[in-house]
């Protein structure tokens, strides 16, 4: 499935120097919303383990140990790592692993199920940054914008 989130244009937003794991989180979401997200990504296809190696993902997040991380990958070469907690939905990849259209498209999914899902935007920003959001998918116009 092809993106609309060009690859290159993603490269160029994140800039020569962008820290290597960008911050990934669904504005607005909270702890509940853990069990449907960890529905979605149940039934979503894709290869899916917590830290502590178990797969597949329990049906809900009273099944992960508290600060356990689990990860996802949407296609092959690509790890998405979520981190679930109090607060909300976020996640984190590797920048690295973003070599061309297909990889780029597989962070694309993500963002577009986990929007879908909760009904919300979902952003990325730079490592570490609380700044404006380098992407940004809005489920209600099936939209991405780059800064």
């Amino acid at each position: 499935m092809t993106s609309d989130l060009d690859w290159a244009r993603f490269h160029r937003a994140f800039g020569d120097d962008p820290g290597v794991l960008p911050d990934g989180e669904v504005l607005g979401s909270a702890e509940h919303d853990w069990d449907a997200v960890f529905a979605m990504l149940n039934r979503s296809g894709w290869r899916l383990t917590t830290s502590d190696g178990h797969s597949p993902l329990p049906p809900n997040r009273q099944g992960v140990a508290e600060l356990e991380s689990f990860a996802v990958w949407p296609v092959d070469g690509v790890r998405v790592n979520f981190f679930p907690g109090p607060d909300a939905v976020i996640f984190d990849f590797d920048l690295r692993e973003l070599v061309n259209q297909a990889t780029v498209d597989g962070i694309a999914q993500v963002m577009r199920k986990l929007a879908i899902t909760l009904h919300r935007d979902v952003v990325i920003r730079d490592e570490g940054s609380n700044g404006a959001p380098v992407i940004r998918y809005t489920p209600a116009t099936d939209q991405f914008s780059l800064s």
